[in-house]
Formats: structure tokens, C-alpha cells, sequence
């Protein structure tokens, strides 16, 4: 009796160290915050590590990835696939692998590293790392083209709630412009990647409601760049239910045009970026507002004039460099590098203009981002050539005109370009090397000690994608149709 009884005890405590062993893993697993070990822009919770979680790495889009490798061997490449979209120009076509801006996500799930893609055959992606395995595939109504955020929910207790991918696409492959439903923008479980909710897009005087670029998370607020012209701010704790579908709360949408706008270009493709208490975000209207996170006003404003398509990165000294295509302009394409705390042209820093020539539907200037390190700056253009720059020192006894051609404005220091083929990709910078891409291939280099690129290695194949590194393996996805992992 005694023996039974002893047995009894140590089965009831046995069972009630299971189940706190279970709350406390619960309890870490909601518990996100920074990693202390590495890089700002890491999230860690419990077995759960976001290594690259959104479009340029983190809310201030400069961060690229570590430890870059010196060769471009093809470790594997994973199929994609292809699938039909509305062109352009309102042409039917068939789109292969993945698209601008197209970066691929990154975690470590459980000692395992995935990564996250959009892709142009309709689906958004999870891979194994290792080998380029396929995890699950979630079908959107039409092509993938930018890149996705991944959202941590710290209130839901739910396993497939807790981490999802938001992710924008295409408005709908035969889907009317004018279509009462537009579901563009989803977020999806990482987990098992089923749908969590949608979010319809609405008509306005904007000729299209796609979802190109990508949207950031603050406070549990997400905030979302849609192609109506909208900067959307979105509370997906609450939702509603609308017939089969989940939506979630709309806060509040912030027009990202004004009265003084001459087009319904009003395509927000670029993504918000975080600057203290503000968002900035760019517009085809060809504006760059700043927006405060908390009154949803604006707060700054600087008119281009011409087609903005690009994410602006936040520098070392706090400012924005905001990437200019040759479209509505009179003058040339380039890059500025804009203080959003003054007004005004006061604003203007410099501006580096780019070559005008012309390729494809597109006459200059710069498609893509750029991106930072310090003080060096690199970007691509149409133009065909990779450039680096110093964005902290002057060129003395030297000017260029604004686009609009009103006014001059200095010009930073040029420190090396090099010929690489027109492109709307964005090349990226890691510790000394730079990783560019377009038409003509992939470019891997080196930035010596006298800050002259050096080439390393070239894989020949067509990418309007940007490119992310982590632990000497470069992914990337490319037109030909395959998502490549790259080293040595």
C-alpha cells in the first residue's frame, strides 16, 4: 500500500512538471524580442529566429545579410514555375520565377533554416534552406512580385497564428480593374501556410490595385502600400468575417497624392521605411511624404515630380536616399539624398543624377533602391552601370541640375562605377562585398581598401530580384524560372 501510494505521488508530479514545463514553453514563445547577440533587426522567440523578415532586412531597410561568400558556385537552384498575368500594357502573358522586387525571407524554425518567396507562377513559397525543398506552396488569385513581411502576433495563443507572412501580389488574373472585390494583400501561416485573412484593395482614380511593395509592422499596426494611392494601416488582431473570408480592422488610410498631382500614376510600389516616430513612403504621384505612426498626418512632404518606385534606406546620419526613375521629368533620373528633419529644397542633401538611356518601357533614372553601409552607398540604372558612392562627402566644385531642372544641387563623391547591363534590381552591400544583379547576370565584388570595385565571380542569368545573403550562401530568385542559392 505504501509502495502504491509513493508511486501515485511521483506520477501526480511527474504530470504537474509536464504540464508547467508546457506553460513556460508557451509563455517563451510569445515572449519576442531583439536579439542582443546579433543584428537590431532580428526577432528570437523560443525556437523561432526572423533573420530576414521584410523587404531590405528591417524598418529602416539596411540590412542585407552576413557573411558574404567569394564565389557564386550554384549550391541548387529550386523551380519556381511560371503562370499568366496581365502585362503592362494590359497584355496577357506567361511570367517565369520571380520578379522586382521579389526577396526572399529568411528564419531559423527549430534548428532549421526556411526561406520565404513570391513567385510569378502565383504562390508564395517555404523552403528548406538546405537543399531548396519545397515545404508548402499558398495560391494567390494572380503573380507575386514584391516581397513579403513576416508578422510575430504576441496576443493569440493559436500555433498557426503566431508567425504569418504579409504578402501583397497582382490584383487578380482576369480580375476587372473595376471589380467590386480586390483581395491583394493576405496574410498567411507560416506554419502550415493557410490564409489567416485578406484585405480588399479598393478602386479609387489609381489605374491599378496591386500590391507590390511591402508593408512594416509597428506597434501591431501593420502599414501597407497599396497601389490605389493609399498608405493603409491595418490592426490584424481583429477581424471580421465576410462569407468564407477573414479581413482585418482598417485604422485608417493616408493618401500618399495631393491636388497638385497631373496623372492617375498614383502606384505606391515602394515600401515604408520607420525613421523615429514617422514612416516614409514614396509614390508614382511623384511624392515623398513622411507620416506620423500615431496622428496618421503628415508631417513631410517633398514633391519630385517624377515616378518613384523605389524604398528609401535610412543612412548613418538619419537621412533617406530616395531613388528617382526618368519618367514625367524633363531632366535626368538619379538618386537624392534627402533630411526629412528640414523643409523645403533645404531638404535636398545632393542628388547624383544617372544616364538617360532607355531600355525596355523605361527611358533612365533608377527602377530599383539603394542600398548602405557606413558611409558607401550602391545603386543601379537603366543606364546599365553599378555605382558606389560616398553619401557623407561633397564633391567640391560640383553640381547637378534637379530633375524638374529648377534647381542645383551638390553632387556626392563618386568613388567607382562599373558596367553591368540595364536593371531594376537592387544591389545590396555586405561587409566589403557587393552583390548586383540584371539583365545580363549576376555580379558578385569585392570593395578594397582604396573603395574600387573588384569583380569575383558572374553567374549569367536575368534577375529583377533582390538578392539577400546569410552565412556564405546568396538566394535569389531570377527570370529564367528558378530560385538560386549561390556560394562557395
Amino acid at each position: 500500500m505504501k509502495l502504491f501510494h509513493l508511486l501515485f505521488v511521483q506520477l501526480v508530479f511527474f504530470f504537474a512538471l509536464q504540464s508547467c514545463n508546457h506553460a513556460n514553453k508557451e509563455k517563451s514563445e510569445i515572449n519576442v524580442q531583439s536579439d542582443k547577440k546579433g543584428d537590431s533587426s532580428r526577432i528570437v522567440a523560443d525556437s523561432f529566429t526572423v533573420i530576414i523578415g521584410t523587404y531590405l532586412g528591417n524598418k529602416t531597410r539596411n540590412y542585407y545579410g552576413a557573411n558574404a561568400p567569394e564565389k557564386l558556385n550554384v549550391i541548387w537552384k529550386h523551380y519556381l514555375g511560371s503562370g499568366r498575368s496581365e502585362g503592362k500594357h494590359g497584355e496577357d502573358k506567361q511570367w517565369f520565377g520571380s520578379g522586382w522586387t521579389g526577396q526572399v525571407l529568411i528564419t531559423e524554425e527549430y534548428g532549421k533554416l526556411c526561406l520565404y518567396i513570391g513567385a510569378l507562377d502565383h504562390h508564395l513559397k517555404k523552403l528548406n534552406a538546405e537543399f531548396g525543398e519545397m515545404i508548402w506552396q499558398f495560391k494567390f488569385d494572380d503573380g507575386i512580385k514584391g516581397t513579403g513581411s513576416v508578422y510575430v502576433n504576441t496576443k493569440t495563443k493559436k500555433a498557426e497564428e503566431k508567425y504569418s507572412i504579409i504578402q501583397g501580389s497582382k490584383r487578380g488574373y482576369g480580375l476587372s480593374l473595376n471589380a467590386p472585390e480586390c483581395y491583394s494583400l493576405r496574410s498567411v501561416s507560416m506554419l502550415n501556410g493557410k490564409e489567416l485573412w485578406r484585405y480588399n484593395v479598393r478602386k479609387t482614380s489609381s489605374v491599378s490595385r496591386d500590391v507590390d511593395g511591402t508593408a512594416i509592422i509597428v506597434n501591431d499596426t501593420i502599414i501597407a502600400p497599396l497601389e490605389n494611392g493609399y498608405l493603409g494601416f491595418l490592426d490584424a488582431n481583429i477581424t471580421n468575417s465576410i462569407g468564407k473570408f477573414n479581413t482585418p480592422l482598417e485604422i485608417d488610410l493616408v493618401p500618399l497624392f495631393t491636388g497638385k498631382d497631373h496623372r492617375r500614376n498614383l502606384i505606391a510600389e515602394g515600401s515604408p521605411t520607420v525613421l523615429g516616430y514617422n514612416v516614409y513612403n514614396t509614390c508614382g504621384s511623384g511624392w515623398l511624404f513622411g507620416v506620423d505612426v500615431s496622428s496618421k498626418e503628415h508631417v513631410f512632404k517633398y514633391y519630385v515630380g517624377a515616378d518613384l518606385n523605389g524604398t528609401s534606406p535610412v543612412t548613418s546620419d538619419s537621412c533617406l536616399l530616395v531613388t528617382v526613375e526618368r519618367e514625367y521629368i524633363p531632366g535626368s533620373g538619379g538618386i537624392y539624398k534627402i533630411d526629412p528633419r528640414k523643409e523645403s529644397e533645404d531638404c535636398v542633401l545632393w542628388f547624383f543624377p544617372t544616364g538617360s538611356k532607355s531600355y525596355a518601357d523605361w527611358n533612365g533614372g533608377i527602377i530599383g533602391s539603394a542600398s548602405v553601409k557606413d558611409n558607401l552607398c550602391v545603386f543601379t540604372g537603366i543606364d546599365g552601370y553599378l555605382y558606389l558612392v560616398d553619401h557623407i562627402k561633397i564633391e567640391p566644385n560640383s553640381s547637378s541640375s534637379s530633375p524638374d531642372l529648377k534647381y542645383q544641387h551638390p553632387k556626392p563623391v563618386l568613388l567607382d562605377r562599373k558596367y553591368i547591363g540595364p536593371t531594376i534590381s537592387t544591389p545590396i552591400v555586405v561587409e566589403d562585398k557587393v552583390i548586383a544583379c540584371g539583365y545580363s547576370g549576376i555580379y558578385l565584388y569585392w570593395v578594397n581598401s582604396e573603395d574600387k570595385l573588384e569583380l569575383l565571380d558572374k553567374l549569367n542569368t536575368g534577375v529583377e530580384s533582390t538578392p539577400v545573403v546569410w552565412d556564405h550562401r546568396i538566394y535569389v530568385g531570377s527570370r529564367d524560372g528558378y530560385l538560386y542559392c549561390l556560394g562557395e
